[in-house]
């Protein structure tokens, strides 16, 4: 389980061009550090008022508001949360100032102590991290740091009003996995002036990087970015849909095939986000993930049809069973696009945990 919690453009040094963290989060102020822990024991299923524990208490600090003092030892462990992760999002964590960072970690600190949570992880810039962050963060049990990489190309980075280039994430990318550090990076197909071919050098130069992880999130116009004006005044075209889940299919596939995890593909769907008008074009899905690996079963059962000898009207299918939902598709689209285009009356994908996932296999 991730605990998260949303620093909007806190530390940020830049605008970028796509951000408006308000209606991608809903949120439009950092947290209150102050309420960090009830909020985290809120997640624990925990209430102090229900334990037998010393009661929190709270000091004064010099940046404002407050701390907690209580000993750790006072909080009692549950030995079931100890694959829990804290998480900072939102901002550019290590661009804080170095005391507002060691304030929100000090908060967290007690729960990693006593058992409760295994680790932080946070979200940053390329160009904003040094040693001196890094000595920091890994006094406070910070193990997993994701950079907004975007791209790989500085042409695009510029355009998108990144204010980094892709020697920065090169460089800290580097100098985090010496470290010790899990590495994740997230990428936006689709930015002012990339191509499909920009986007997939984008990803080689990814794979050579060898990140623990990515997440993908195709360009989205969201209201109150300066992306607005840019596509009301017609100079920049967002992917379609189809285009979007192309792209990301063919990075979901490479990046699997190089041993990198892909742990999101599209933007989290939230209240604030599926307002009407929110959104005001490109590539959303509130499944998209979904129609990615449906179209990539899609292809694969394709493969093994063309190849099949048997001239019949029906087809077996066997498949992984946690892949069951993505062979089928959507609203079962992969199904009837099959039929359709090799004349079957009948098809069936078939559970078999034999089956390596994203594997197909013609029974």
């Amino acid at each position: 389980m991730i605990i998260p919690f949303f620093i909007p453009h806190a530390g940020c040094p830049h605008q970028c061009v796509f951000c408006n963290q308000k209606n991608i989060t809903g949120r439009n102020r950092p947290v209150d550090r102050t309420s960090i822990p009830l909020i985290i024991n809120q997640y624990l299923g925990t209430r102090a008022a229900n334990e037998s524990v010393e009661p929190l208490r709270w000091e004064p600090s010099r940046l404002g508001g407050t701390l907690m003092t209580r000993h750790p030892a006072a909080i009692p462990p549950r030995r079931d949360d100890r694959g829990v992760q804290i998480a900072f999002y939102g901002g550019s964590f290590t661009a804080l100032p170095m005391d507002v960072q060691r304030e929100y970690l000090a908060a967290a600190r007690p729960f990693i102590q006593n058992g409760q949570v295994r680790s932080i992880r946070l979200s940053t810039r390329p160009d904003c991290v040094n040693g001196d962050i890094l000595l920091l963060l890994r006094e406070y049990d910070v193990t997993t740091i994701e950079l907004g990489a975007q791209s790989m190309d500085d042409r695009v980075l510029a355009l998108s009003g990144r204010g980094h280039t892709a020697a920065d994430t090169v460089n800290t990318v580097g100098l985090l996995k010496g470290s010790g550090f899990a590495v994740g990076l997230q990428l936006m197909p689709g930015l002012p002036g990339d191509s499909a071919e920009g986007f997939h050098e984008t990803v080689s130069k990814v794979i050579d990087l060898a990140p623990d992880f990515v997440r993908l999130y195709p360009m989205l116009v969201i209201r109150g970015t300066p992306l607005e004006e840019q596509y009301r005044d017609r100079r920049y075209t967002p992917l379609s849909l189809d285009e979007a889940v192309s792209l990301c299919r063919t990075a979901l596939m490479r990046f699997e095939e190089a041993g990198i995890k892909v742990v999101r593909i599209g933007l989290q769907p939230t209240e604030e986000l599926e307002r009407p008008g929110a959104i005001l074009a490109g590539p959303y899905h509130p499944a998209f993930r979904q129609l990615v690996e449906s179209s990539l079963f899609l292809d694969k059962i394709r493969g093994v049809l063309k190849k099949r000898k048997d001239e019949s009207d029906t087809a077996v299918i066997l498949v992984n069973p946690k892949d069951i939902s993505a062979a089928i598709g959507q609203k079962r689209s992969n199904v009837n696009q099959l039929k359709k285009q090799f004349k079957l009356r009948t098809i069936r994908i078939v559970p078999d945990a034999s089956i390596p996932k994203r594997t197909v296999n013609l029974l």
